[in-house]
């Protein structure tokens, strides 16, 4: 199961963890896992070249954002990658959750 942390401060979407495996598929066969590392990839990269935003962090099944100071940018960016992975998450609900915040 993949586990998607979500939190939300003062409209304002501050943090982003993903982790986990889907298990849907085999391991390299999981459509799932691969869309979703492909989401938060995409975002981080985004998040780096668009917004100058360092705090992410990404290990073995374990990816963490963190906005430190966010604005407009940062916020469009963190939205357009939590509404994809709600995306796969109605199409997948047995191999993802999204549980979001408010700090």
């Amino acid at each position: 199961m993949i586990r998607v942390n979500c939190s939300e401060s003062d409209g304002h979407i501050t943090h982003l963890e993903v982790r986990g495996h889907a298990d849907y598929a085999a391991h390299g066969e999981d459509l799932v896992c691969a869309g979703v590392s492909s989401i938060m990839f995409g975002l981080c990269n985004a998040l780096d070249e668009i917004a100058g935003i360092e705090t992410i962090k990404a290990d073995q099944n374990l990816i963490t954002v963190h906005i430190l100071k966010p604005d407009q940018t940062t916020d469009t960016i963190m939205r357009t990658g939590l509404i994809q992975l709600m995306t796969v998450e109605e199409q997948y609900s047995q191999f993802i959750k999204i549980q979001l915040t408010e700090e």
